[in-house]
């Protein structure tokens, strides 16, 4: 494993419904980022209030610097998708190729992964709108008579 510790400043954002979720939800990840097998280290968290965006929803953000090195923090990034990422450490980092195989053997995972979820989820939608097509159908029928 790559031992050189790099510090980031992440934002991660969500968006939802009702106000005190998306604060709860934030709170929860940053805590799921903390405690995720000590590799990572989470410090000057930043939480900004909730905005309402439209029709109910809420928007807010945390900010926040995490330490660790190369392997976890892309692997940070894989898991939780940070809206922007601020590179703070200065000098150059090296990887190893067994580090760089094991990373690219898990990004291809992961999006293989994410790509049989779309394809079930777009499946799932196609039956959806056929069953919803056919209850329309039998509701006119059912008016009609």
């Amino acid at each position: 494993m790559a031992e050189e510790l790099i510090e980031v400043k992440c934002t991660i954002e969500l968006m939802g419904k009702p106000k005190e979720a998306v604060m709860d939800s934030l709170k929860k990840i940053i805590s799921n980022i903390e405690e995720n097998g000590n590799k990572l280290e989470v410090s000057e968290i930043e939480y900004a209030d909730p905005n309402e965006v439209k029709d109910g929803f809420f928007s807010s953000f945390a900010r926040f610097k995490i330490k660790g090195n190369v392997v976890d923090l892309l692997g940070f990034v894989m898991d939780y998708a940070p809206s922007s990422i601020e590179l703070l450490t200065t000098r150059d980092t090296k990887i190893s190729m067994t580090d760089l195989q094991a990373l690219m053997n898990d990004l291809s995972g992961r999006m293989s992964e994410m790509d049989q979820r779309i394809k079930i989820f777009s499946g799932q939608t196609v039956l959806l709108s056929q069953q919803l097509d056919q209850l329309k159908k039998e509701m006119k029928k059912t008016n009609n008579v």
